[in-house]
């Protein structure tokens, strides 16, 4: 017996979708692409202790990015501030700090390692508040 189908697309052929890919959505320099895991917590940029942090050292910061930088040979999350001129904001005090390595020496190795671009907390476990009480 053979088979005839009709050749009529199916309705619900609008409605399929593609399967999600968590690469897709956040990797977009596969080769630049890092995972870390945050090692503490920073409420107000809504980083918490473990966080997974998505990393991409090929991106040059702009205004309120926060960086991933090479501090006295540990990582460290910076938000990075180009007005009045470029400089590092400290997470845990707010402080100003300068950018090591903007000396013009040319030799010397720029800490920014790369740009967060995303932030994936636990929220099993997590809440978020605009002015949590410690």
């Amino acid at each position: 017996m053979e088979d005839r189908t009709m050749g009529f697309p199916s309705p619900a052929a609008d409605y399929v979708e593609r399967s999600i890919s968590l690469d897709a959505k956040f990797i977009e320099h596969p080769a630049a692409t890092y995972f870390m895991r945050a090692g503490q917590t920073y409420w107000r940029e809504g980083i918490l202790n473990g966080a997974l942090l998505v990393v991409d050292s090929s991106l040059t910061p702009c205004d309120g990015s926060l960086l991933v930088c090479r501090i006295d040979n540990e990582l460290r999350i910076k938000r990075y501030r180009a007005h009045p001129k470029p400089h590092l904001v400290n997470l845990e005090n707010g402080k100003r700090e300068e950018i090591p390595g903007q000396t013009g020496d040319y030799n010397a190795v720029l800490p920014v390692f790369g740009v967060i671009t995303y932030i994936i907390n636990d929220a099993r476990s997590a809440e978020f508040d605009d002015c949590p009480v410690i």
